[in-house]
């Protein structure tokens, strides 16, 4: 994966990025000795994430999309995933045209004692079936080598949704 894979509004920190001093911000007294950048700041990742769900809103609209199951990838993805389709809710009660968002869970894992293994292990938490016929967003905190998304794609389109989109927070440039 090259930057250039990405659409340009997105926010990309380069390895000479070298973030904030901590003493700009407030810290819990245990980790103000300990921590002396903060790299990107609670505020920025909030602001990011209603940014993504308008604009996630705002493509389905166009789509005439009128519900959208978001499918989050356990364990990692849950925080994120649970602090979007809060966003998502939030945000689709504002619009022009009301999109119901439903959540539901998968693993996948494609890491084996902390390293990154060669097959993906996908265990569905609920009734694929559901999903045929449906909108579909796969929802992960973060792409590394992009093979568990993948891999996940593939998955969930065996059960034939009507589309299938991805939100992810951070990708590594490995």
């Amino acid at each position: 994966m090259t930057t250039r894979d990405y659409k340009s509004d997105c926010i990309i920190f380069d390895d000479s990025y070298e973030g904030y001093s901590a003493k700009n911000f407030t810290l819990p007294g245990i980790y103000e000795k300990h921590i002396s950048t903060i790299l990107v700041p609670s505020g920025m990742i909030e602001n990011r994430l209603e940014r993504m769900s308008i604009d996630i809103l705002s493509e389905y609209e166009k789509s005439g999309v009128q519900s959208v199951y978001v499918i989050c990838i356990l364990k990692g993805g849950f925080k994120f995933a649970s602090d979007l389709f809060k966003s998502l809710q939030e945000y689709s009660f504002t619009r022009r045209n009301y999109i119901k968002v439903s959540i539901d869970f998968v693993a996948a894992s494609t890491y084996v004692d902390d390293s990154v293994g060669h097959d993906t292990k996908i265990t569905p938490c609920t009734n694929m079936e559901k999903f045929r016929d449906k909108d579909v967003l796969i929802v992960e905190d973060m792409v590394d080598t992009g093979t568990s998304l993948n891999e996940l794609e593939r998955f969930v389109k065996k059960y034939e949704p009507k589309s299938v989109r991805s939100a992810w927070y951070v990708v590594l440039m490995l």
